[in-house]
């Protein structure tokens, strides 16, 4: 069989009494070996070392696999001498195509992604184009994990909106606060899907128009206290010197 999750699984998941159990467990023994890269070691140190000793333990096992199987590099991190964390990397060495080879790593497709490089290998068919779609789809998937936390970093700072509210304008009504700790946040925590980020992206790339001035999407809100003087709760402004922001009351504000 060739060497891809499938196989892996099997070696791993063989039970005690399985007339394989001693072999399969040996020849895990050895592949968790090869798969360790220690921090001071680059990726293609790692390859170096494991590529021969990884054919060879396909080669010298004909009778469970082909000559065919891919290697994950395992970063291992060094926080003491008794603490040695593993990082599964987005490094593989195929035995195929003898090479290194970075695999786009997402949090549903990883193994796919793998087995996919595997396959077309094989069938010696190197599409660029599929492997440029794998990188787009882990690009998006990375860029939705980002938005949902960005989600909650907002609703987080609207609290703290609101207490800064409470501390510093006390005479204001709580309701007026209430508004103001909000207005810039559209936060629904019901939202939070890969769903909603891609509507939310939709509606981002249908509202940008070319050369645009950079601004945070987040709406800037200001409010007079009971003094009349006026406050800003929030700005998030990346423009350059002379920029004019219009507030919500009207007011003009000019980037210096």
């Amino acid at each position: 069989m060739d060497l891809d999750s499938s196989a892996y699984y099997k070696l791993s998941s063989v039970r005690l009494g399985n007339v394989n159990f001693k072999e399969y467990q040996r020849i895990s023994g050895e592949l968790g070996l090869l798969r360790d890269r220690y921090d001071y070691k680059t990726p293609e140190m790692w390859c170096s070392r494991i590529r021969v000793l990884f054919r060879k333990i396909l080669e010298e096992n004909p009778r469970i696999f082909s000559k065919n199987g891919y290697i994950t590099m395992i970063g291992k991190h060094i926080e003491r001498s008794d603490r040695v964390h593993g990082l599964r990397s987005n490094y593989i060495y195929c035995s195929v195509c003898d090479s290194l080879v970075f695999i786009s790593k997402t949090p549903c497709l990883e193994t796919c992604y793998r087995d996919n490089h595997l396959k077309r290998c094989i069938n010696g068919d190197q599409n660029e184009h599929a492997r440029r779609k794998e990188i787009l789809q882990s690009i998006d998937e990375r860029e939705s994990t980002i938005w949902v936390y960005k989600q909650y970093i907002l609703q987080e700072e609207a609290k703290l909106n609101r207490l800064r509210l409470e501390l510093f304008f006390p005479s204001t009504s709580h309701s007026e606060k209430d508004k103001l700790a909000l207005i810039s946040y559209d936060y629904d925590a019901r939202s939070v899907s890969y769903e909603a980020y891609l509507s939310a992206k939709a509606t981002m790339a249908k509202n940008t128009m070319p050369n645009a001035p950079n601004l945070n999407p987040f709406r800037v809100s200001s409010a007079r206290s009971d003094t009349g003087k006026l406050f800003i709760i929030f700005l998030y402004v990346n423009q350059p010197k002379g920029t004019v922001l219009r507030l919500e009351d009207g007011t003009e504000i000019t980037v210096v």
